[in-house]
């Protein structure tokens, strides 16, 4: 699932006003704040990441192979429901909709009448992308540090905001990225941008959310997909 997500299309998965957080924004970091070492992020991510339930982002995506001067931006509207709900759709030109029902992730082209079927339990294809997304947004940091070795790589004042960068490296040779970095914003302890470097950094993949919106109702039906009437039905594994 996760190449062919982020390739043309994305997670198609792994993250709202932010209710709760908006709230705890005034613990932002300047020159005279303490910064915090990278347990206290570890456990400020595990807190925040116990008290949401439900995310909606604006949210975009580009893709970028420096060797060939390639740049791809895709832009959409995410609803994301813990443990493994998500509803993504692409605005034109990509005009796509990605959505995961807890089964099987479903990957609709409404131009092309065709819909790619995946299961999202069984194998590489789909498990390591639902992990890497789950981190920060429902997967525990217990957890991740069984796969991934993190460490505290930056930390960056915009404004008024801090944001702390973690570098989750994989531990297993057959992971599919090289590297994985969280943008971690300060107050809210949840991630507002993921980078993924494939092929040992020869492509990037840039996720950023926007205009989060945390804890609102969804419907389990806006995660369900019922193939339109006509509709071809693609399983490619």
């Amino acid at each position: 699932m996760g190449k062919r997500i982020f390739n043309s299309t994305i997670f198609s998965l792994f993250a709202s006003a932010l209710i709760i957080f908006l709230v705890n924004r005034a613990s932002l970091c300047s020159e005279q704040a303490k910064r915090k070492t990278l347990d206290e992020v570890l456990l400020a991510i595990e807190k925040a990441d116990g008290e949401f339930k439900t995310m909606r982002a604006n949210i975009a995506i580009t893709r970028t192979i420096p060797l060939l001067d390639s740049t791809e931006v895709s832009r959409g509207k995410m609803q994301y429901k813990k443990p493994d709900r998500l509803h993504l759709k692409f605005d034109p030109p990509r005009d796509e909709v990605n959505i995961i029902d807890g089964k099987h992730l479903w990957i609709y082209h409404p131009k092309a009448k065709q819909v790619e079927k995946y299961a999202v339990n069984k194998g590489e294809h789909t498990a390591q992308n639902i992990h890497f997304f789950g981190f920060g947004y429902g997967e525990s940091v217990a957890s991740a540090k069984k796969d991934y070795t993190i460490s505290l790589a930056d930390t960056m004042e915009a404004g008024k905001k801090c944001f702390y960068a973690l570098d989750l490296t994989p531990k297993s040779a057959s992971s599919q990225y090289a590297k994985i970095r969280l943008w971690i914003e300060e107050g809210v302890w949840l991630p507002v941008k993921i980078e993924l470097h494939e092929s040992g950094g020869e492509v990037v993949n840039l996720i950023e959310f926007e205009s989060i919106t945390l804890n609102s109702r969804m419907s389990d039906k806006l995660f369900m997909f019922d193939p339109p009437k006509g509709v071809e039905i693609i399983e490619p594994f």
